[in-house]
């Protein structure tokens, strides 16, 4: 046994480390790039470069962290959701989100999404699929947008991280957009089914990745999660006639 559990060790010991993902995105008019940080658990951070608000994709949960030290406020995306939709979700007709952020995958968007692959580009140092995308603009179905992705098994965690903070940047826009914010989460979906974006129609471009060591602090919770009850009692005293 003793022979057993040192050539095991062995193994280990020669078996190279997982190292972290940081991909770097410049988006335009921000003066800071956005910056997603992968450790080797899969586990991600992505918020801009040096700002207080982030968000976290921890156990394949994606969370917004918002204010400063030791005042923290933590939130899953999903509670946010289903508390919009406990708020206004009646006051619209209807849910907004449903199960558009569900784990197995959201409902197909209403549009027709077509993608044409048109060759093959570098981006960031990073090969991918040049593609011609359409059916994003419902009031001209034919027009297409440039989408660059990469299959790369290695980028997908950056993937899953950036779908997570862009679905996150849209569920705000409930009380705008009514039903359309979860539809435009469904179409957000399709086009990260792709692979992970390396440029998207000039709304952002991959600079660099870069291997490394990402400290387990940068990938963890903050403080607690904000509990859906509290989420839905908060959303509801801001809506008159909601609060009870």
């Amino acid at each position: 046994m003793r022979h057993v559990l040192a050539f095991a060790f062995a193994l280990l010991a020669a078996a190279p480390a997982t190292a972290g993902v940081r991909a770097t995105y410049a988006t335009p008019g921000e003066a800071n790039p956005l910056v997603v940080e992968v450790a080797d658990n899969g586990d991600a951070r992505v918020g801009e470069a040096g700002g207080d608000d982030y968000g976290l994709l921890v156990g394949g949960q994606f969370y917004m962290v918002g204010g400063k030290p030791g005042e923290w406020t933590v939130a899953r995306i999903a509670d946010i959701a289903r508390a919009i939709d406990g708020t206004l979700g009646p006051t619209l007709g209807g849910a907004i989100f449903g199960d558009v952020l569900a784990a197995a995958g959201p409902p197909a968007p209403k549009a027709t999404i077509r993608s044409t692959a048109q060759g093959s580009r570098t981006v960031g140092g990073q090969r991918g699929t040049v593609y011609a995308v359409a059916g994003l603009d419902h009031e001209k179905p034919d027009a297409t947008i440039e989408v660059v992705a990469s299959d790369d098994p290695a980028l997908r965690p950056v993937g899953r991280a950036l779908e997570g903070f862009m679905n996150a940047a849209m569920i705000p826009a409930a009380p705008l957009l009514g039903a359309g914010a979860g539809e435009l989460i469904a179409e957000t979906r399709v086009i990260f089914a792709l692979g992970t974006p390396l440029s998207s129609a000039g709304r952002f471009t991959l600079q660099k990745v870069e291997q490394g060591t990402i400290p387990p602090a940068r990938v963890a919770l903050p403080d607690a999660p904000v509990t859906y009850e509290t989420l839905l009692t908060k959303m509801r005293a801001l809506v008159p006639g909601k609060a009870k």
